[in-house]
């Protein structure tokens, strides 16, 4: 049997957020055994629970690299060290990051259109560009079209009773964690909704849940502290058994997206929504829109963002998810006691500036994004809304972006107060970056938004 080689050497919420890559592949390249190459122990131990991979393949640094012969290598990663095994193994055809040269000529790294599209966006202004990391990897096989994550569903789910909240406290990168005491002011205004929150985290966040215990001063709902208690399978089990799940953007949230459990997921620092927000319908991203954000990793000092969301922020789009969303997020019974709790906090919810959130959903291309609260559009926003719009056609070439969809999305949006206007130098930088195709249809979803161009 012909065998294809995957290379995934980044964390657990992108391997869960290539399962619809690994099930389009399934489809297109059908009877085939998939092999799964990646660095990181939790990678591993999913793919190996998944039945989307047949075998895997711990790679890096003193590990022997893929024996044999493969039909097709696909490479998820544009480390270069990615490109570099995606270039040393023996195979027919290469999909994804590779490089051609070595020591003595001078290596190079070879991308797709795709990944030199996102690159280029990414070079002028990474906010521009909304396209999940989920729907990026379905790229490498357009032809199969948007397909939901996976996971397997648990043998047992763990259910308790009444409206269950999941608070995962922890975070691998200290710049995407949210400060406990925000979880713990969050829960206080939720105790009246919720009838049990249940704490996850690692062996080495326990700390964390420690700190929240010794702050959370309500007595009802209790407070189930499962942090470093859990594997992946039971971890799985408990998350599938949750109402609504609060975490930063962790392998937690996109596991939980995979399972079905609504989450509101929380973005700060390097970390931005569109990118690597939870994939699928009924999910809520909150983003702090601090100036210098999204920045690189290792670079802040500041953490200014995380100074920006206190916990109205949080019950602003839960608030505006349970009240306007159609349909509605859950339709759980205690949604009226929610509406109830949030009519309480009415003068706090208006979302100040630096603050966004989107409701996630799918549409005809892959993942959707509509913001809540009805932000002004801005020169900038319209800006993002057709670049993303005029991109669809390189991530998935053939596909027809309607004109109609677009002038939906601005109807999230409260007209701007006078006319949309983005400067000339800023529109020439970006094109240039752009082929033709993407440029012709930017310009027409510019015209459709009403965005003209100007030497301001």
């Amino acid at each position: 049997m012909s065998r294809i080689l995957v290379i995934q050497m980044a964390k657990l919420g992108d391997f869960i957020q290539s399962t619809p890559f690994l099930a389009a592949l399934r489809s297109t390249w059908p009877g085939r055994t998939v092999t799964l190459a990646g660095l990181d122990a939790a990678v591993l131990e999913a793919a190996r629970l998944s039945p989307l991979v047949e075998e895997t393949l711990a790679v890096g640094p003193g590990r022997p690299e893929p024996e044999g012969e493969f039909e097709a290598v696909f490479n998820l990663n544009s480390a270069p060290a990615a490109a570099r095994l995606s270039a040393k193994v023996r195979a027919d055809r290469r999909f994804g990051p590779t490089t051609v040269g070595g020591a003595a000529e001078g290596e190079t790294l070879l991308f797709s259109p795709v990944q030199e599209f996102l690159m280029g966006i990414m070079a002028e202004d990474r906010r521009l560009g909304r396209f999940n990391l989920a729907d990026v990897w379905l790229a490498l096989a357009p032809e199969a079209g948007p397909r939901p994550l996976f996971w397997p569903p648990p043998d047992q789910v763990r259910r308790g009773p009444g409206f269950r909240v999941g608070l995962h406290l922890g975070a691998k990168h200290h710049l995407r964690r949210w400060p406990v005491e925000n979880f713990v002011r969050l829960a206080q205004a939720l105790s009246q909704l919720t009838d049990e929150f249940i704490l996850t985290g690692s062996a080495g966040e326990r700390a964390l849940g420690a700190k929240f215990e010794k702050l959370a001063k309500f007595e009802k709902p209790p407070v189930l502290n499962l942090m470093g208690a859990t594997d992946l399978s039971e971890l799985s089990r408990v998350l599938a058994g949750l109402d609504l799940l609060v975490t930063a953007d962790t392998g937690v949230l996109h596991l939980a997206a995979a399972l079905g459990t609504p989450t509101l997921a929380l973005f700060f620092g390097p970390a931005y929504g569109p990118e690597t927000g939870p994939y699928g319908p009924g999910h809520l991203i909150y983003q702090a829109e601090a100036p210098c954000g999204p920045c690189r990793e290792g670079t802040c000092r500041r953490r200014q963002c995380l100074a920006l969301p206190d916990h109205f922020v949080a019950l602003f789009a839960l608030h505006q998810a349970y009240l306007r969303a159609t349909p509605p997020l859950t339709d759980k019974p205690s949604e009226a006691r929610f509406v109830a709790l949030a009519a309480q906090h009415q003068t706090h919810l208006q979302l100040p500036p630096g603050h966004r959130v989107w409701r996630t959903g799918t549409d005809a291309f892959g993942q959707s994004l509509r913001p809540l609260g009805r932000p002004v559009l801005t020169a900038e926003e319209a800006l993002a809304l057709a670049l993303t719009w005029a991109g669809q056609g390189v991530l998935r070439p053939g596909f027809q972006a309607r004109p109609v969809d677009l002038a939906e999305l601005a109807g999230f949006y409260a007209p701007p107060p006078g006319r949309l206007v983005l400067a000339l130098d800023h529109f020439r930088r970006l094109t240039a970056r752009l082929g033709p195709a993407v440029r012709e249809n930017l310009a027409r979803g510019l015209d459709i938004l009403g965005l003209e161009i100007a030497n301001i």
